[in-house]
Protein backbone atom coordinates (compact mmCIF):
# COMPACT_ATOMS: atom_id res chain seq x y z
CA UNK A 1 0.00 0.00 0.00
CA UNK A 2 2.95 2.58 0.49
CA UNK A 3 3.94 1.91 -2.93
CA UNK A 4 0.90 3.13 -4.01
CA UNK A 5 1.00 6.62 -2.02
CA UNK A 6 4.39 7.04 -3.10
CA UNK A 7 3.88 9.05 -5.90
CA UNK A 8 1.03 10.88 -4.60
CA UNK A 9 1.94 14.74 -2.86
CA UNK A 10 1.05 15.30 0.81
CA UNK A 11 -2.09 16.29 -0.14
CA UNK A 12 -3.41 13.96 -2.06
CA UNK A 13 -1.84 11.57 0.65
CA UNK A 14 -4.75 13.18 3.05
CA UNK A 15 -7.39 13.10 0.54
CA UNK A 16 -6.47 9.42 0.12
CA UNK A 17 -6.82 8.66 3.97
CA UNK A 18 -9.79 11.01 4.11
CA UNK A 19 -11.56 9.21 1.62
CA UNK A 20 -10.83 5.75 3.63
CA UNK A 21 -11.53 6.94 7.03
CA UNK A 22 -14.77 8.04 5.45
CA UNK A 23 -15.54 4.93 3.80
CA UNK A 24 -14.62 2.98 6.67
CA UNK A 25 -16.66 4.91 9.23
CA UNK A 26 -19.44 4.81 6.60
CA UNK A 27 -19.29 0.94 6.25
CA UNK A 28 -19.08 0.70 10.23
CA UNK A 29 -22.23 2.89 10.44
CA UNK A 30 -24.23 0.63 7.95
CA UNK A 31 -23.14 -2.85 9.01
CA UNK A 32 -23.74 -2.18 12.64
CA UNK A 33 -27.25 -1.19 11.62
CA UNK A 34 -27.46 -4.32 9.50
CA UNK A 35 -25.38 -6.68 11.16
CA UNK A 36 -25.91 -5.19 15.27
CA UNK A 37 -30.04 -4.02 14.42
CA UNK A 38 -28.76 -0.49 15.73
CA UNK A 39 -31.38 2.09 13.93
CA UNK A 40 -30.13 5.26 13.12
CA UNK A 41 -31.42 8.17 14.90
CA UNK A 42 -32.06 11.96 12.42
CA UNK A 43 -29.02 13.25 13.86
CA UNK A 44 -27.08 9.54 13.20
CA UNK A 45 -28.01 10.19 9.56
CA UNK A 46 -27.55 13.79 8.99
CA UNK A 47 -23.63 12.45 10.55
CA UNK A 48 -23.42 10.16 7.68
CA UNK A 49 -24.28 12.76 5.21
CA UNK A 50 -21.13 14.80 5.97
CA UNK A 51 -18.86 11.74 5.60
CA UNK A 52 -20.34 11.21 2.05
CA UNK A 53 -20.03 14.61 0.93
CA UNK A 54 -16.67 14.00 2.32
CA UNK A 55 -16.16 10.87 -0.05
CA UNK A 56 -17.24 13.62 -3.01
CA UNK A 57 -14.86 15.97 -2.30
CA UNK A 58 -11.22 13.29 -1.58
CA UNK A 59 -12.67 11.08 -4.82
CA UNK A 60 -12.97 14.72 -6.98
CA UNK A 61 -9.92 16.24 -5.61
CA UNK A 62 -7.49 13.06 -5.81
CA UNK A 63 -9.24 12.51 -9.75
CA UNK A 64 -8.48 16.34 -10.66
CA UNK A 65 -4.84 16.06 -9.31
CA UNK A 66 -4.19 13.12 -11.14
CA UNK A 67 -5.86 14.20 -14.30
CA UNK A 68 -4.80 17.44 -14.78
CA UNK A 69 -1.41 17.02 -12.84
CA UNK A 70 -2.25 20.26 -10.82
CA UNK A 71 -1.94 20.13 -7.27
CA UNK A 72 -3.98 23.14 -7.15
CA UNK A 73 -6.88 20.66 -7.50
CA UNK A 74 -5.73 18.62 -4.69
CA UNK A 75 -5.35 21.50 -2.74
CA UNK A 76 -8.45 23.17 -3.28
CA UNK A 77 -10.69 19.59 -2.44
CA UNK A 78 -8.30 19.21 0.91
CA UNK A 79 -9.63 22.69 2.33
CA UNK A 80 -13.52 21.76 1.04
CA UNK A 81 -12.93 18.47 2.83
CA UNK A 82 -11.41 20.38 5.89
CA UNK A 83 -14.76 22.39 5.86
CA UNK A 84 -16.80 19.38 5.53
CA UNK A 85 -15.18 17.83 8.60
CA UNK A 86 -15.87 20.87 10.55
CA UNK A 87 -19.21 20.26 9.58
CA UNK A 88 -18.99 16.71 11.01
CA UNK A 89 -17.53 17.69 14.15
CA UNK A 90 -20.01 19.96 14.51
CA UNK A 91 -22.76 17.44 14.07
CA UNK A 92 -21.05 14.87 16.43
CA UNK A 93 -20.57 17.61 19.29
CA UNK A 94 -23.84 18.62 18.43
CA UNK A 95 -25.66 14.68 18.62
CA UNK A 96 -22.71 13.87 21.68
CA UNK A 97 -24.44 16.81 23.93
CA UNK A 98 -28.29 15.89 23.13
CA UNK A 99 -26.34 12.50 24.59
CA UNK A 100 -25.19 13.35 27.81
CA UNK A 101 -28.15 15.91 28.09
CA UNK A 102 -26.11 19.13 27.40
CA UNK A 103 -28.82 20.19 25.82
CA UNK A 104 -32.55 19.08 23.78
CA UNK A 105 -32.19 17.79 20.72
CA UNK A 106 -34.35 18.49 17.53
CA UNK A 107 -38.09 18.06 18.38
CA UNK A 108 -37.77 15.00 15.37
CA UNK A 109 -35.78 13.26 17.30
CA UNK A 110 -38.01 12.75 20.42
CA UNK A 111 -38.89 8.70 19.51
CA UNK A 112 -41.22 6.85 19.67
CA UNK A 113 -39.59 3.37 19.86
CA UNK A 114 -37.62 0.85 17.69
CA UNK A 115 -39.10 0.62 13.84
CA UNK A 116 -39.97 -2.45 12.46
CA UNK A 117 -40.74 -4.31 9.31
CA UNK A 118 -43.14 -2.51 7.09
CA UNK A 119 -45.86 -4.64 5.50
CA UNK A 120 -45.88 -3.97 1.43
CA UNK A 121 -49.81 -3.34 1.77
CA UNK A 122 -49.48 -0.65 4.74
CA UNK A 123 -47.08 1.86 2.42
CA UNK A 124 -49.01 4.61 2.07
CA UNK A 125 -50.77 4.25 5.25
CA UNK A 126 -47.21 4.81 6.60
CA UNK A 127 -46.16 7.52 4.22
CA UNK A 128 -49.34 9.49 5.84
CA UNK A 129 -48.73 8.97 9.41
CA UNK A 130 -45.73 10.03 11.80
CA UNK A 131 -42.27 8.34 11.11
CA UNK A 132 -41.33 6.27 14.29
CA UNK A 133 -37.63 7.04 14.94
CA UNK A 134 -35.21 6.42 17.76
CA UNK A 135 -34.48 9.08 20.28
CA UNK A 136 -31.68 10.72 19.38
CA UNK A 137 -30.55 11.00 23.50
CA UNK A 138 -30.86 7.59 23.39
CA UNK A 139 -27.20 5.81 23.36
CA UNK A 140 -27.49 2.61 21.55
CA UNK A 141 -24.14 1.19 21.21
CA UNK A 142 -20.90 2.96 23.57
CA UNK A 143 -17.69 1.53 24.56
CA UNK A 144 -15.50 2.46 27.11
CA UNK A 145 -18.23 4.68 27.40
CA UNK A 146 -18.46 6.72 24.47
CA UNK A 147 -20.78 6.42 22.02
CA UNK A 148 -20.70 6.23 18.59
CA UNK A 149 -21.26 10.11 17.91
CA UNK A 150 -18.37 10.74 20.25
CA UNK A 151 -16.35 8.64 18.72
CA UNK A 152 -17.21 10.48 15.04
CA UNK A 153 -16.69 13.62 17.30
CA UNK A 154 -13.19 12.55 17.36
CA UNK A 155 -12.40 10.57 14.19
CA UNK A 156 -14.02 14.32 12.43
CA UNK A 157 -12.15 16.35 14.90
CA UNK A 158 -8.69 14.50 13.87
CA UNK A 159 -9.38 14.42 10.20
CA UNK A 160 -10.56 18.43 10.31
CA UNK A 161 -7.04 19.13 11.62
CA UNK A 162 -5.41 17.27 9.42
CA UNK A 163 -7.15 18.43 6.37
CA UNK A 164 -6.92 22.06 7.07
CA UNK A 165 -3.04 21.75 7.83
CA UNK A 166 -2.32 20.14 4.31
CA UNK A 167 -4.39 22.84 3.13
CA UNK A 168 -2.49 25.51 5.00
CA UNK A 169 1.06 23.42 4.15
CA UNK A 170 -0.11 23.69 0.52
CA UNK A 171 -1.35 27.45 0.20
CA UNK A 172 2.17 28.08 1.69
CA UNK A 173 4.02 25.95 -0.62
CA UNK A 174 2.28 27.72 -3.72
CA UNK A 175 2.85 31.05 -2.00
CA UNK A 176 6.46 30.23 -2.30
CA UNK A 177 6.46 29.04 -5.48
CA UNK A 178 4.23 31.51 -6.94
CA UNK A 179 6.74 34.79 -5.45
CA UNK A 180 10.18 32.79 -6.12
CA UNK A 181 10.51 31.83 -2.85
CA UNK A 182 12.27 28.85 -1.39
CA UNK A 183 9.64 26.42 -0.64
CA UNK A 184 10.49 24.78 3.12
Amino acid sequence: MYSALKGLSFSERVLALAFAVSAALLALAHGSERLLGLVPCVLCLDQREAHWAALGVAAAGLVAARAFGSRLGAAAAVGAAALVYAVSAGLAFYHTGVEYAFWPGPALCSGGGPVGPVNIDDIGAALDGPVDVPACDDVQWSFLGVSMAGYNLLISAGLFALTLGAALAETRRARQVRFGEKPS
